[in-house]
């Protein structure tokens, strides 16, 4: 029975809250877009399949050139030690000159322990533990018999395939009901499309290697956080043009040109900050894609270098500084890192993967790969910038 309403106006409470019609915008407002710049650029690239869990690459270099002292020597000094690992590539009538002082020593005999028996030349100085010695070539006697010959080993390198699931569930009654922006699971699917990308974003810069064995086999993927090792450095604070610069020209010295920065915000203000300053030359905004993805900037580098910048926003979710990933800048040599998908495991859309006889629908994205991180050399990181 319905009831008498009694009053001079109806105000906008007295209606029955079903009859109101929601006045909903059709678009769906997203916290944080798709900033799965990296898994973009390398998608764009070419990749192999790997054909099981575990692959491998192999890695070779010039015989090495340039030595390290490890003990400080005497003015006038017979024997200088740079180690046993760097004297391997150190033979009989190798003439080496330290860079620092200037001197040059002829070598005549390499110990076990990388203790070589040198003839100073020239004027005689004492050198420093941490010297560089630079190998001037060869001088051998008039006669003498076939050298040493001098090899450079090949390096293996290895990294393991990762099973990423991303999945969604919906009992059937939910995936019937009429609702704004849509119905589902089309709605949740979009969504965890961007989520499985952005898992694999985050593995390639900060995957862990790994393959456990103790249960069912379980592998982790390792990322570019895992293999950089050489041309790396904590900031420690500040970013500076110049200490940016000197790092990169270790950088940019090896490997090819095709390189391209991934920054946190932090890394990004201070880039922005030298423009302020007026190093215009150093940053330069633009609106250019680079392998098909939007870059912010380039920054000239040198060797004549202009490299492409991309800030990683999303990382503003984390800390900077020493312990926060917000405060790391990559340096990416492309044609060095390659995206390996299993064989037939490449991401794919699984549906119908509830159980048998449940009144539910559900459904995954699924891939399994990792990544090939090869030369680390070529690659650079920055981390503690604050």
């Amino acid at each position: 029975m319905a009831e008498v309403a009694v009053g001079a106006w109806v105000s906008t409470e007295e209606v029955n809250p079903d009859e109101r019609v929601i006045d909903m915008d059709s678009q769906m407002r997203l916290l944080d877009p798709d900033q799965t710049q990296f898994s973009t650029m390398i998608s764009r690239m070419p990749s192999r399949a790997a054909t099981r869990e575990k692959f491998n690459w192999l890695e070779e270099q010039y015989v090495t050139d340039v030595f390290t002292t490890d003990a400080a020597y005497t003015s006038g000094a017979t024997t200088i030690s740079v180690g046993t690992v760097e004297s391997a590539a150190i033979k009989p009538n190798d003439v080496v000159r330290n860079m620092r002082t200037g001197q040059a020593f002829i070598v005549t005999v390499i110990g076990a322990n990388g203790d070589l028996t040198v003839i100073p030349q020239g004027t005689n100085v004492a050198g420093n533990s941490g010297d560089k010695l630079l190998f001037v070539g060869s001088a051998f006697p008039q006669g003498a018999p076939l050298p040493q010959p001098k090899y450079s080993q090949r390096v293996l390198g290895f990294n393991y395939t990762q099973i990423f699931r991303s999945s969604w569930s919906f009992s059937n009654t939910a995936t019937a009901i009429e609702q704004y922006g849509g119905r589902e699971p089309a709605k949740e699917a979009a969504r965890k499309a961007v989520e499985h990308k952005r898992e694999l974003e985050h593995n390639a810069f900060f995957g862990a290697r790994f393959f456990l064995t103790s249960g069912d086999p379980q592998g982790g993927s390792g990322g570019l956080i895992e293999f950089i090792t050489t041309n790396r450095a904590n900031v420690g604070g500040e970013l500076t043009a110049d200490y940016l610069d000197l790092f990169l020209t270790t950088v940019l010295s090896k490997g090819s040109s095709d390189k391209v920065i991934f920054t946190g915000t932090v890394g990004a203000y201070y880039l922005s900050r030298f423009n302020r300053a007026g190093q215009g030359a150093f940053w330069k905004p633009t609106n250019e894609k680079v392998h098909g993805v939007k870059v912010d900037g380039f920054m000239n580098g040198v060797f004549g270098y202009q490299i492409p910048v991309i800030v990683k926003k999303e990382w503003s979710n984390y800390p900077s500084g020493a312990n926060g990933y917000n405060g790391m800048m990559f340096v990416v040599d492309m044609s060095n890192i390659e995206r390996r998908p299993l064989r037939d495991r490449d991401t794919k859309l699984l549906t119908n993967r509830q159980p048998a006889g449940e009144d539910r629908t559900a459904a995954e994205y699924l891939t399994e790969a990792g990544w090939a991180v090869a030369q680390e050399k070529t690659h650079g990181l920055l981390t503690g910038i604050a």
